[in-house]
C-alpha cells in the first residue's frame, strides 16, 4: 500500500465543502442546477469518511479513514487518522497540506488547487458546473447520483459521481485514465456543528520542509 501524496491532496481538494448559494437563473432547470442546489443549503458540515482506492481490476490499493469539517466559504479541514496521518486545511487564498510522517507542508493557491477537480463543483454555481462539466442524473433506491465528465483537456480525472441519498451526500467515485477508482463514503454527518473558534487555523510545525508559493508563520 504505498503512499501517493500529490493523488490523495487533489482528492482530498475535490472533497472541500465550500458551498456558495445557488444564482437563480430564467432557463429551464438542468441537472447542474439540480446538483447546485442540493450542494447549496450546506453552510456547515462535519462527517467521519471511509476512503478506498482499487486498481483497475478493482482490487484495493490503498483504504484510508479520518475526518472532515467544512463552514463556508471558505473553511475547509481533512483529516486523515489511519493509516498514514495527514491534514489539510484552507486559510484564507491558501491550502496547506501537512505530512507529518514526512515532515513536509504543501501550500497552494487556492483557486489553482481547485482547478480541474471535483471541487469546481462543490464551491461553483450551476453556470460554473455546467461550463465545466457535462452532467447527468440517475435516480435508483431512493438516492441520485450525478455523473460529471469534464468538458476541458487534461482534467485530472476522466468522470466522477456524486451521490445523495436524503439529499445529503453520501459518496463520491473518481475514475482515472488507468482504470482506477476513488470510492468515498461519509458517515456520522452534522449539518449543523459548532465548531470552536480556532477550528480552521494552521501554523506550519516547527522544522517542516515548505514546499510551495509563501512561507507562513510557523507553530
Amino acid at each position: 500500500m504505498g503512499r501517493n501524496v500529490t493523488r490523495r491532496a487533489v482528492l482530498v481538494v475535490a472533497l472541500c465543502v465550500l458551498f456558495p448559494a445557488l444564482t437563480p437563473e430564467a432557463r429551464a432547470e438542468t441537472a447542474a442546477d439540480r446538483i447546485a442546489a442540493l450542494l447549496a443549503p450546506m453552510q456547515r458540515y462535519s462527517a467521519a469518511f471511509e476512503q478506498t482506492v482499487r486498481g483497475a481490476q478493482h482490487e484495493v490499493k490503498e483504504s484510508s479513514h479520518g475526518y472532515v469539517h467544512v463552514e463556508r466559504p471558505r473553511c475547509f479541514k481533512w483529516v486523515v487518522e489511519s493509516p498514514y496521518q495527514q491534514e489539510i486545511v484552507t486559510r484564507g487564498e491558501r491550502l496547506f497540506i501537512y505530512d507529518p510522517d514526512l515532515a513536509q507542508v504543501q501550500v497552494r493557491t487556492l483557486d489553482r488547487a481547485l482547478d480541474g477537480t471535483p471541487a469546481l463543483v462543490l464551491t461553483g454555481t450551476a453556470r460554473q458546473i455546467a461550463e465545466q462539466f457535462d452532467v447527468t442524473e440517475a435516480a435508483a433506491d431512493g438516492n441520485r447520483t450525478f455523473a460529471l465528465v469534464p468538458r476541458g483537456a487534461g482534467a485530472l480525472y476522466t468522470r466522477f459521481t456524486m451521490t445523495f441519498a436524503r439529499e445529503a451526500l453520501t459518496g463520491i467515485d473518481i475514475f482515472d485514465s488507468l482504470g482506477q477508482v476513488t470510492e468515498v463514503r461519509f458517515h456520522d454527518a452534522n449539518p449543523r456543528p459548532d465548531f470552536p473558534k480556532d477550528e480552521f487555523d494552521f501554523a506550519i510545525p516547527a522544522g517542516a520542509d515548505v514546499i510551495g508559493n509563501g512561507a507562513e508563520p510557523r507553530s
